[in-house]
């Protein structure tokens, strides 16, 4: 289904010539799969202020700093020359039904207004969503809430999905799967989808 690079191979440490700041978020952006404003302000703040910097160490991994302005976050990817060694692991993949949800949760971002704030799901609308693509055998109502339940908890354990501290049923998707899935990504999770669907474009 999905993979996603995660964590640098050898977490080479800072360089002395960066201020402390600077040297504090290359070790963020090395150890995480990435960082948002609203969730990282400080660490966010180093970035902008030395990106160019943090560009170039990170470069000199193998590894290319992204940085979504508007969306308020950054992040790493390998370097894609294929002369350049493997720097990240890419060990994690997503289950359907995760992948399904976080194809939805991009969706949501679409048609979201930047005034709106966080964006934010309910746990009924989640399960509205999968039910369109339920599995054989899904007729066990457990059964497919514990399918709802783990593909939630994938994308928790992400950090691109988050309870909401004042309302348990409802979910702050993160920014960060805008950047992240890219039109390329979009493009083929919408196969994944329709695939899923029994190749119906899902309402």
């Amino acid at each position: 289904m999905s993979e996603y690079d995660e964590e640098n191979a050898f977490g080479e440490p800072a360089g002395s010539g960066l201020p402390m700041e600077a040297r504090r978020a290359l070790i963020t952006l090395q150890s995480s799969l990435f960082i948002t404003r609203g969730d990282n302000r400080t660490t966010w703040d180093a970035v902008v202020a030395h990106e160019d910097d943090l560009r170039e160490r990170l470069a000199e991994s193998f590894m290319q700093l992204m940085v979504d302005h508007e969306m308020g976050v950054a992040f790493k990817i390998q370097d894609p020359d294929e002369s350049a060694p493997r720097v990240l692991k890419r060990k994690r993949q997503l289950s359907r039904d995760a992948s399904l949800l976080l194809i939805y949760l991009r969706k949501e971002y679409i048609y979201s207004d930047d005034e709106d704030g966080a964006v934010v799901v309910s746990k009924s609308q989640i399960e509205e969503f999968l039910r369109t693509y339920r599995e054989e055998g899904d007729g066990d109502g457990a059964k497919f809430d514990r399918r709802v339940d783990a593909a939630i908890q994938a994308l928790d354990d992400l950090n691109l999905l988050r309870a909401d501290q004042d309302a348990g049923y409802l979910y702050v998707v993160s920014p960060a799967v805008v950047p992240l899935i890219g039109p390329d990504e979009l493009l083929r999770f919408e196969a994944v989808f329709q695939h899923a669907a029994g190749s119906e474009e899902p309402s």
